[in-house]
């Protein structure tokens, strides 16, 4: 952001201030700000966007992310991390074509970034080609091998095969690298509520005499 007038560099450490300490009402009202103040500068008003956009999305607001986001690529379309955000926004909400769209452009700008992998592997699994979109998943588990937010979605991915010794194996490595993760805990109990409903005998009806 070099090209942002040098006077608001305090604003902008300021609302990173707040990000950080997660007060996200704060931040939005200083890059809302930034938005009328800074109008005439192209650069900030693409940041502002993007951070609006972020920030959304963290608050789950997804139609506010959408529409900040979107901003942002409008006046950057090159920037994948852009494309990666609405990728998001759209996951979130099942809209798995046009995450898959968004993901796509995210990694055609940066195959080897992992995150990038992930969302796009995330969205061709559930868009019902599971065997391309673990093709990815696990390229992406290459590339960051104790990424645990990866190794969930694998765990998950076989999970939703019925493949429980794949999903248990990929789960108990995601605990092994944070075993203080709550969600890491939940889809190790998902998979495990699963697996025992699998596992129990189906009971035969006697035929009427």
């Amino acid at each position: 952001m070099d090209n942002v007038q040098p006077e608001i560099a305090t604003i902008w450490d300021e609302a990173k201030a707040y990000v950080d300490q997660g007060n996200f009402d704060k931040a939005i009202e200083i890059y809302k700000y930034i938005l009328i103040r800074y109008e005439d500068n192209p650069i900030a008003v693409e940041y502002a966007n993007a951070y609006l956009g972020d920030a959304y999305l963290t608050l789950r607001q997804l139609d506010r992310a959408e529409i900040h986001v979107e901003k942002a690529i409008g006046w950057n379309p090159t920037k994948p991390g852009y494309h990666y955000l609405l990728g998001f926004v759209n996951s979130i909400q099942s809209h798995w074509s046009k995450a898959f769209k968004e993901f796509d452009l995210a990694v055609k700008a940066e195959p080897d970034n992992a995150e990038y992998l992930r969302g796009l592997g995330w969205a061709i699994f559930n868009a019902g080609d599971k065997l391309k979109g673990l093709e990815y998943l696990h390229k992406a588990n290459k590339l960051e091998p104790s990424s645990v937010n990866i190794l969930l979605d694998l765990a998950n991915a076989y999970l939703m095969m019925l493949d429980f010794k794949k999903a248990k194996m990929y789960g108990k490595k995601a605990l092994l690298i944070d075993t203080d993760n709550g969600l890491s805990c939940e889809v190790m109990d998902k998979i495990e509520e699963f697996h025992k409903m699998y596992r129990q005998p189906r009971v035969r009806r006697k035929k009427d005499s």
